[in-house]
């Protein structure tokens, strides 16, 4: 995909109101060679949705789901995260990943979003899922001199906070004696406090293990109460400038530099029922109940892989029994430790980019050189503290609108006259750093015959990424010792006892499931944050007052080049009164790629290098045939592919000690043998555009072959035991389905009535893993079956506005099979190697938005808005809809702004 010439028709952005922007979506899903869907600005600085998540939710097709910052994100382009994003035309990345943080560019800074479904010979390769072109606003867009300011405050109603968000644009061209010179600045800025409630019944464990010795209940290790709680800052300032030297020639140079950082880390108020000491009376059983395997420690039995000095690898399934177990309703906890801790996780990402090039047009002739350098920061800092305290008594309800509820005496959550510093202290650290340049040319012909265009290109690409981290544990027995100790009851220490400044307690968050709701006290996350309260914890524990040093077995450094050209035709042949055009082409990509890391043998570290080299060839096709009148059926054919990502091609294991006894011990392993997915795709169109609107009706079809999925299996180290995440390739998966999409204006009725109009969008998305895999049989993991989104229009006298519901069925939040939660099983199963596959759901949910604007003049244009008002959750639950696992209060936020044009 080359960057657009931006003389190209439907390049100029004077746009106002929701009719505008649609129909001018809608010319580009017409005038396209492939599947492609666009959210237009309703006008500068005015996508219709806060953010590029939001905005991309109302495209058919396109799945999202709320981050732990409240904000819409996770993009899927037909269940599938595998998304090249481009800006101008150009790959971005963040830091190490393949893919770039929509979060990073706030919406308003856009003038436009193209989703691409279906992949052309001369655009990027990168994206099986397919690609996202992000548009900025460039000087020649503008046909008189330009200055526009908005100013927007947003309301955020769980956190309580009124939020800024601010912009402004400039741009202007004029003639000179070297030809038409445009220049363009644009900076946006926006805070918000955010709070995402979150309620969790983790792992089921049997009851009659120790301390509970209640035989024939599923009781949760942990009772969560875990919202999310923070500060996000953004802010992005994006140049152009552009010189038209002769009416054949164009140069321009673009920049952009973004900023993103966010403060929101959890905060615990977690009743621990297994911990010594505690007593479970008043159990009530629900009517689910099934037969489980239980180990000695009331968890499911795991599949244990050992190595012996030779490097042989057994595996062998823990001693089980079979126990009748049911899901319990409701219980009662006597003398429990409930644990109170929070993070103090800071995370900042930076991206910058500058490019420049020039385009040719004439006689039939054009030509593109583009060059660009891209480097891309993140930064995370998390200091974790956990502190507890024993309670009389606590009870839980399993179910209560689909989560927990909490109940306990009210003077506790507020008191901290009981709290105790328990388990450990956290130090995580870690920076990730990626560069791109990239560099193409591009030729196109126009000729006469079959072939209408002919066109070719190359393209380099090399890619440098480095990811560090450390992640130290320090259990509350190494007080005043280094780093030794076993987290016990013994080893608590009353936080009055401590040398610890009286700020390190303070209320830190509020959770909706504790006695109907309630603020609860804990480790302070704005001391945890500062080098003051982190030494006065760090000289506590013996440590040294500093950060500590990244660990060289969590370390990756990665070099990636990458060749490709293609040759593409266009044609078009009239067929009486219909026309059939589209393109045929095909890229040759060639990749060489060198990661790098350590491995640790005791105190030895050894370097570990893997390289690899891989060709891929990339056919497409695309064939349109257009009827009079505005109906036209299209078929295409393309074949992509996705590269693993840095971290799990990363061929070194870096393992990582928990202090908290309810949790495993975790590691990562990486996979250098992990070969690039590959998809073929199959897309058949019929649309029809009218005066009013369009409707358009999408089958398609994609075989996946290599699918990378990331699973966890324990394994035994040194004596421990780890839970280890290992990616593989699983072998094919089918993906088909169908959209549907439309939009209406009912210019037929009288007066202000033909400002109405309709929206509305279908998604049947059916995926399949196949094979012999673990998962075999299952959809895709996030991918909803059905999607849906239906609204109301208003554009009329210079009001317009929209009432949108978006709503997407049940899908699979993660695959648990490697947990300890108990699960049903096949008893017909006796090999050693069978783990019963438990996978979380999402159960089905919707959302509803407004936006209305009115232009009081040309220069003043008010809106208001809405986000989730109806404020709906997203609910989890594993294995079965009787086992609640999570309940998640989804952001409701209502805005006021007004636009300034000069």
């Amino acid at each position: 995909m080359a960057p657009p010439s931006e003389g190209e028709p439907g390049q100029d952005i004077v746009v106002i109101g929701v009719r505008q922007s649609l129909e001018r979506a809608a010319e580009v899903k017409r005038d396209a060679v492939q599947v492609v869907d666009a959210v237009v600005a309703d006008d500068i600085g005015k996508l219709p949705d806060p953010t590029v998540a939001a905005a991309l939710q109302r495209v058919p097709g396109i799945q999202v789901q709320n981050d732990r910052n409240n904000e819409l994100s996770g993009v899927r382009i037909r269940g599938l995260t595998d998304i090249l994003t481009t800006v101008n035309g150009r790959e971005v990345i963040t830091t190490t990943g393949r893919g770039f943080d929509l979060q990073d560019v706030p919406a308003e800074a856009l003038a436009r979003i193209d989703a691409y479904k279906s992949q052309t010979a001369d655009q990027i390769e990168g994206g099986i899922a397919g690609a996202i072109d992000l548009r900025l606003n460039r000087p020649f867009n503008f046909r008189d001199p330009t200055l526009v300011l908005t100013a927007r405050q947003n309301y955020a109603v769980t956190a309580d906070s009124g939020n800024p968000q601010l912009g402004l644009l400039a741009a202007g061209k004029t003639d000179s004696p070297i030809g038409e010179i445009g220049a363009l600045i644009s900076a946006t800025y926006s805070r918000a406090d955010t709070i995402r409630s979150q309620s969790n019944l983790t792992e089921r464990r049997y009851s009659d293990s120790g301390p509970l010795n209640t035989p024939g209940y599923l009781i949760p290790q942990v009772v969560q109460n875990m919202p999310d709680v923070g500060r996000v800052t953004r802010h992005q300032v994006n140049a152009a400038f552009q010189w038209q030297a002769t009416p054949s020639l164009e140069a321009y140079a673009d920049g952009l530099y973004t900023y993103f950082n966010t403060t929101t880390g959890f905060a615990g108020f977690n009743v621990q029922p297994f911990t010594n000491g505690t007593r479970m009376t008043e159990v009530t059983a629900s009517d689910y109940c099934f037969d489980a395997r239980v180990n000695a420690n009331g968890t499911n039995p795991q599949i244990i892989s050992r190595v012996d000095e030779e490097g042989n690898v057994t595996r062998e399934l823990q001693p089980f029994e079979v126990q009748r177990v049911c899901e319990f309703e409701s219980a009662r906890f006597e003398n429990a430790v409930i644990n109170q801790n929070s993070s103090s996780r800071d995370v900042t990402q930076r991206n910058k980019m500058i490019a420049g090039g020039l385009n040719f047009d004439q006689g039939g002739t054009s030509a593109t050189l583009d060059v660009a350098y891209q480097t891309s920061r993140a930064v995370t800092e998390n200091f974790n503290a956990e502190v507890g305290q024993r309670v009389a008594s606590v009870f839980v309800e399993s179910d209560v609108d689909n989560g927990q509820r909490t109940t306990i005496d009210p003077s506790i959550p507020l008191s901290s006259g009981n709290l105790s510093l328990r388990n450990s202290i956290n130090q995580n650290f870690s920076r990730g750093d990626g560069e791109l340049f990239q560099a193409r040319a591009d030729f196109a012909q126009d000729l006469n015959g079959l072939l209408s265009t002919l066109k070719a290109g190359v393209r380099y690409a090399n890619r440098d990424a480095r990811f560090q981290n450390v992640q130290q544990v320090n259990t509350v027995g190494s007080i005043g010792f280094g780093n030794i100790g076993t987290p016990t009851e013994a080893n608590a220490r009353l936080v009055s006892s401590l040398p610890l400044s009286p700020d390190f307690i303070g209320v830190i968050g509020t959770a909706p499931r504790i006695n109907d709701g309630m603020a609860f006290v804990g480790p302070n996350p704005e001391y945890l944050r500062s080098e003051r309260g982190r030494n006065e914890l760090r000289a506590l524990f013996g440590l040294p007052l500093k950060a500590p040093a990244y660990d060289p077995t969590k370390e990756f450094n990665a070099n990636e080049a990458t060749y490709a050209g293609y040759v593409e035709g266009a044609y078009e042949v009239p067929i009486g009164d219909l026309t059939l055009d589209g393109v045929v082409g095909v890229r040759i990509v060639k990749t060489e790629r060198t990661i790098s890391g350590f491995e640790r043998d005791e105190d030895v570290l050894t370097p570990v290098t893997a390289e690899t080299s891989d060709t891929d060839v990339l056919p497409s096709a695309t064939a349109r045939l257009k009827f009079p009148g505005g109906f036209q059926t299209r078929l295409t054919y393309s074949r992509s592919i996705r590269r693993p990502d840095f971290d799990s091609l990363n061929p070194t294991e870096s393992l990582t000690l928990v202090g908290n006894v309810f949790l495993l011990n975790n590691g990562q392993r990486g996979n250098p043998n992990l070969r690039p997915q590959k998809s073929d795709s199959f897309d058949a169109t019929a649309e029809y555009y009218f005066d009013s609107g369009y409707i358009s009706v999408t089958g398609y079809y994609r075989s996946i072959k290599d699918r990378v999925v990331t699973s966890n299996t324990q394994e035994e180290i040194d004596g421990l035991n780890y839970l280890i995440s290992t990616p593989r390739n699983v072998g094919a998966v089918d993906l088909k389905g169908i959209e549907v999409s439309g939009q209406y204006f009912f210019d037929f009725l009288p007066g202000a009535l033909s400002g109405f109009g309709v929206q509305g969008a279908f998604t049947l998305a059916d995926s399949k893993i196949k094979g012999d895999d673990p998962l075999a049989g299952n959809p895709l993991v996030g991918v909803s079956k059905y999607n849906y989104t239906t609204g109301l229009l208003y554009d009329k006298f210079g009001l317009s506005g929209r009432l949108i519901w978006t709503h997407r069925s049940s899908y699979i939040d993660a695959d648990n099979t490697g947990g300890v939660q108990l699960r049903p099983f096949d008893p017909a199963r006796e090999d050693e190697a069978y783990l019963p596959v438990l996978l979380s759901y999402a159960r089905p949910a919707g959302r509803l938005d407004f936006s209305v604007a009115y232009e009081v003049t040309e220069a003043l244009r008010l809106d208001v808005g809405g986000t989730n008002i109806l404020r709906n959750r997203t609910s989890i639950y594993r294995g079965n809809e009787r086992i609640n696992f999570a309940l998640f209060g989804d952001e409701t936020v209502y805005t006021i702004g007004a636009r300034v044009k000069f």
